[in-house]
């Protein structure tokens, strides 16, 4: 399940790590999966995080797990 690997990777990351964080939003983006809008929201809050802020990336991963998708025919 691609999103969920996503989500696994940036639980993963150290939050001094920038460009694995940019590598894991890359692979997000280049999913190809119909979703609801709200993933390029969540895409842009992780963006726009700063990396010393674990409380509101939880909130962003929370938010991401909510998700309703449109297409799931690119999970199979």
């Amino acid at each position: 399940d691609p999103l969920n690997d996503v989500l696994a990777l940036v639980e993963s990351l150290t939050l001094v790590d920038a460009e694995s964080l940019n590598d894991v939003l890359a692979l997000a983006e280049s999913d190809r999966l119909v979703l609801v809008d709200s993933l390029n929201d969540v895409l842009a809050l992780v963006e726009s995080l700063t990396l010393v802020d674990a409380e509101s990336l939880n909130d962003v991963l929370a938010l991401a797990e909510s998700l309703t998708l449109v297409d799931v025919d690119s999970l199979n």
